[in-house]
């Protein structure tokens, strides 16, 4: 909810006097006062001087009126129930404040506000799209929306908007569990550090170079708010090493062709060098034929630094250690 109401009318010096004779026409029933230009202007003042001195009911009793008074009472009275947390008396001021003034993007980042404490994101979202629609540059809705996404675990929907903002300043870059995987590799697939803004380019980018490394059979991304506003970035990464997961996961993979005389030898990571072995070898008397490929990071990470040794590959011109034999009977 927003902390101040932005409202258009001016102060008075005497609100204490104007609010009780308010409060007194009110009481008695005044239609035509109460539906008067110069009265909406009164009840306002009062109404924004009561709110101001966090006399939550006064205000609303003094901005709530007809149907065809000013928006601006309508957005004072919609706050004012907030305050009560009269969600659904607050919703219908700030609907029918709209309804009235449909290019004033208060009453959608308030209605959004709402939602939010209510736990529907899916309104909240759709109210401050419209707010940023009426109103690209406020940067309260898009903190506001970057935070929703944040929440529902969609980092790359909330950098949208944070980013704009110069927003997530990370704090601190780690990755648990500590990786087999070689330092430098690593550093060369993260395309992030501390101190830095994380930016959507470079998730995207990690994400790739992670992917493309064959070596993860899961990554996640968490940021953890920090001091000073800035944020905490962990990478869990589930590394696969020698045979995969597991020995009983190396196995299964290595058998899992037996009915079709064939067996898939793997093996990952090999050195730390993010190097994997991936094989076959089929014993069919029809179709006899072994395949195996040993590729090199330096065709997934830009400049990986890799030293290659002479392979039959590499004589020819190819940028991976690569060896291939296939026998037919």
């Amino acid at each position: 909810m927003a902390a101040e109401p932005q409202l258009d009318a001016a102060g008075s010096p005497r609100k204490g006097f104007v609010t009780l004779f308010l409060l007194v026409a009110l009481a008695l029933g005044v239609p035509a006062f109460a539906q008067s230009p110069a009265s909406d202007q009164a009840r306002l003042a009062a109404a924004q001087g009561a709110f101001d001195a966090g006399h939550w009911e006064e205000a609303a009793k003094l901005a709530r009126g007809p149907a065809d008074q000013s928006p601006d009472l309508d957005f004072l009275t919609g706050l004012a129930q907030a305050r009560l947390q009269k969600w659904d008396d607050a919703r219908l001021a700030f609907d029918a404040g709209f309804r009235k003034s449909p290019g004033d993007s208060r009453f959608l980042v308030e209605l959004a506000g709402i939602a939010y404490k209510q736990n529907d994101f899916r309104n909240a979202k759709t109210h401050l799209h419209g707010a940023l629609r009426l109103n690209p540059g406020d940067s309260y809705s898009r903190e506001f929306l970057a935070t929703i996404y944040f929440i529902e675990g969609n980092l790359e929907a909330a950098l949208k908007y944070w980013n704009p903002e110069g927003k997530p300043r990370l704090r601190s870059v780690k990755v648990v569990p500590p990786l087999k995987l070689k330092e430098s590799l690593r550093d060369r697939a993260v395309a992030f550090n501390a101190l830095q803004v994380l930016k959507t380019e470079a998730l995207l980018a990690t994400q790739a170079r992670l992917g493309n490394l064959g070596i993860f059979s899961s990554q996640r991304m968490q940021l953890s708010p920090a001091e000073s506003g800035s944020y905490d970035a962990t990478l869990h990464l589930a590394e696969r090493n020698g045979w995969g997961d597991s020995k009983v996961e190396g196995i299964v993979s290595l058998l899992s062709g037996l009915p079709y005389a064939t067996i898939y030898p793997e093996f990952y990571n090999f050195r730390g060098d993010a190097a994997n072995l991936s094989s076959l070898a089929r014993w069919d008397p029809e179709n006899a034929s072994c395949l195996s490929s040993f590729p090199c990071p330096c065709t997934r990470i830009p400049a990986c630094g890799c030293v290659f040794t002479p392979t039959s590959a590499t004589r020819i011109g190819t940028w991976r250690k690569l060896s291939l034999a296939r026998v037919r009977r």
